[in-house]
């Protein structure tokens, strides 16, 4: 799980990259594009090291929940550890919000609408390909055991 999160953060960034090539395209300037690489490096690199450890906790969380017996039982672990990864981040991007308030002094309620803003915009950007490459890596994994 914790390569199928690497891939699909490069995936991702991949698909984001060429959009932003497009739109880039009308602006013109070699800045741009060395400017859109290098953020978008950076944040692949970034993401990855915060998202692939989670889904690897994630992934034994749910190899221990659904039984080796459990038909389509790959399918449903990779499923259940991309959701949970989801759960889990949501739910720490949440409880943090109120520390970084006392720390710096902002209203409670905008960051922790912000917080959840920003994990249902991942999840509307990222769902669409994470969960589909979780279901293929469970069942790649299931099949490994098999073997």
């Amino acid at each position: 799980m914790a390569i199928t999160a690497v891939g699909v953060t490069t995936l991702y960034y991949f698909f984001v990259g060429v959009g932003i090539l497009l739109i880039g395209v009308g602006f013109g300037g070699e800045s741009f594009f060395t400017n859109a690489a290098v953020g978008l490096l950076a944040g692949a690199l970034s993401l990855s090291v915060v998202v692939a450890p989670l889904l690897f906790v994630t992934g034994i969380a749910a190899w221990r929940v659904v039984p080796p017996s459990q038909r389509y039982g790959g399918a449903i672990g990779g499923l259940l550890a991309m959701a949970l990864a989801y759960l889990v981040a949501g739910a720490v991007a949440v409880s943090l919000a109120p520390v970084y308030d006392v720390a710096t002094g902002s209203p409670l309620v905008d960051s922790v609408i912000g917080g959840i803003g920003i994990i249902f915009v991942a999840f509307l950007f990222s769902s669409w390909i994470a969960f589909p490459a979780s279901i293929l890596t469970g069942t790649l994994y299931e099949r490994s055991l098999d073997e």
